[in-house]
């Protein structure tokens, strides 16, 4: 894999490993972002909805959406900007890239040489070389090609 890429993941991980220790905080209130904002500034929907170019019934709707989890990007962006604020969005691995590449190469790997090994032993040709470290190995290998290793199956 090239330098150039693995220093890209790691920075990537350094900059998610701040999310990550804050993500808690971020979970939306039941009601949503937009209800407890509006609600929390002393802001009726009826405001809000003048700020927004919009009717009242259009931001209850947005409301709802929210709290049900079906609201656009766009719709929470133009909400937040009419609350004085902006939208900050994120997919947070729940683990650092590095882990999720070594588990599913290890995974990949093991199923790589499990196939061989199983193969071998019916032909009656094991080798004396250590499974594991072969495994490990070939392990190694796919994660220095991130490419590769996720066009393989791996029966997930």
């Amino acid at each position: 894999m090239s330098r150039i890429k693995e220093l890209s993941r790691r920075q990537l991980d350094t900059r998610l490993d701040e999310v990550r220790s804050v993500r808690t905080a971020l979970q939306p209130p039941k009601k949503g972002w937009i209800a407890a904002l509006r609600t929390a500034l002393g802001m009726s929907q009826a405001i809000l909805a003048k700020r927004m170019k919009v009717s009242q019934q259009a931001v209850s709707q947005m409301e709802r959406r929210e709290s049900a989890g079906d609201i656009t990007l766009g719709a929470l962006k133009e909400a937040a900007e009419a609350l004085g604020g902006h939208l900050v969005y994120a997919i947070v691995p729940s683990q650092p890239l590095e882990k999720t590449l070594e588990a599913r190469a290890l995974r990949i790997a093991s199923q790589m040489t499990g196939a061989v090994r199983h193969t071998m032993r019916l032909e009656a040709q094991e080798t004396d070389s250590d499974p594991e470290v072969r495994t490990l190995e070939l392990a190694r290998e796919l994660v220095a090609s991130p490419d590769r290793l996720w066009s393989l199956s791996d029966d997930e």
